[in-house]
C-alpha cells in the first residue's frame, strides 16, 4: 500500500484556515464532501468527533491522523492539510499538530484502515520528512515528496 496513491490534490490544503481541532478536521472533511457529494457528511463528522474522544489521533511530532469508518462509504478517502497555527489536538508529546491527515474507510474495512494508519504512522516518524512536508507551498509538492519518500523506502 502506498499513501501518495490516496493522495489527490483537490483534497489537499495549504493553509488550512481553521485552528481549533474539530474546526481543523470539519475543513478537511469539506475538501472530501464538496469532491464526493454523495458521503453523508453529518454521520461522518459524527464518527469523526465520536472517534477523536476517544482518544486523540495526534501522533505526535506535530501529526494528526483523524480517522472513521462507516457503513455508508464504499472506499477509502484521505484529506490532508497544513495548519499555519494550531492547538496541541491534545498530542501526547503536547507539541502542536501542523500536519493533518483524515482517513475515511468502510465499516467492514478494518484491515485496510489499520494498515494504512500502521504505513502512515511508519512513515511519519521520519522527522526529515515531516520538516519536507511543513515546507510545502502547494498539493503538488505534498504528492511529489510521498512519492520520493516511498520510492526510495518501499520499492
Amino acid at each position: 500500500m502506498r499513501i501518495s496513491q490516496f493522495l489527490d490534490k483537490d483534497c489537499i490544503k495549504i493553509p488550512l484556515l481553521k485552528e481549533k481541532k474539530y474546526e481543523v478536521i470539519e475543513e478537511l472533511l469539506d475538501l472530501i464532501t464538496d469532491k464526493y457529494p454523495e458521503i453523508d457528511r453529518q454521520e461522518i463528522l459524527q464518527n469523526l468527533i465520536d472517534r477523536e474522544k476517544l482518544e486523540s489521533t495526534a501522533i505526535g511530532n506535530h501529526v494528526a491522523i483523524p480517522h472513521a469508518r462507516s457503513n455508508k462509504i464504499q472506499k477509502v478517502y484521505f484529506a490532508f492539510g497544513i495548519t499555519e497555527k494550531s492547538e496541541s489536538f491534545d498530542a501526547l508529546d503536547g507539541k502542536p499538530v501542523y500536519l493533518v491527515f483524515l482517513l475515511l474507510c468502510p465499516e467492514k474495512k478494518i484491515s485496510t484502515q489499520l494498515t494504512f494508519l500502521a504505513r502512515l504512522s511508519r512513515i511519519l516518524h521520519d522527522k526529515k520528512l515531516i520538516k519536507k512536508l511543513m515546507k510545502c507551498k502547494n498539493s503538488q509538492n505534498v504528492i511529489d515528496i510521498f512519492t520520493e519518500y516511498e520510492n526510495i523506502h518501499f520499492s
